[in-house]
């Protein structure tokens, strides 16, 4: 056998060794931003779905319906805030508004966790989800399962029927 018949694909050590390091590492990079908090979604079991002081209209009024028109994320530094424009019929009335709004609210935190949630509802105001109803306060509180954190309407009452 001459020289050109035993030509064979020889990869050095240390050269198999970086490469085995490149995978392992970039593995632990996927791992890390595949468990990030923004992606873990909330369970259906947590504690703020069971809270009815928070979620006092969720099941009420659920054939309201609602078309949201465009949703936004406001992120700043590690501070994830979400606002959401959605369009509601005409002659909807407080308590079907509230109940929409924590529908929006609870699907949001349902897939992502939020440190703020404004909702504007066009002529007929908007609703905020922070911690103590505050939208500024967002980031300044743990999410820790949203214990702090409250529903704040600012209502415009000139567009509500009058029930």
């Amino acid at each position: 056998m001459n020289n050109e018949e035993k030509r064979h694909l020889f990869v050095s050590k240390p050269l198999a060794f970086y490469f085995f390091l490149t995978f392992t590492f970039l593995g632990l990079i996927y791992f890390i931003f595949a468990t990030s908090t923004k992606n873990i979604k909330s369970s259906e079991a947590s504690p703020i779905f069971k809270d009815k002081n928070i979620f006092s209209h969720l099941n009420k009024f659920r054939d309201t319906s609602y078309t949201i028109r465009s949703r936004e994320s406001l992120d700043r530094s590690n501070i994830h805030r979400v606002f959401f424009q959605v369009d509601v019929p005409k002659g909807i009335n407080q308590e079907q508004l509230l109940a929409v709004a924590q529908k929006i609210v609870k699907e949001a935190i349902s897939h992502e966790y939020c440190h703020s949630i404004k909702i504007d509802f066009g002529p007929y105001g908007y609703v905020d989800f922070a911690p103590y109803g505050n939208w500024a306060k967002g980031g300044e509180v743990p999410i820790s399962h949203y214990r702090n954190y409250r529903f704040k309407l600012c209502l415009i009452f000139l567009f509500f029927s009058q029930d």
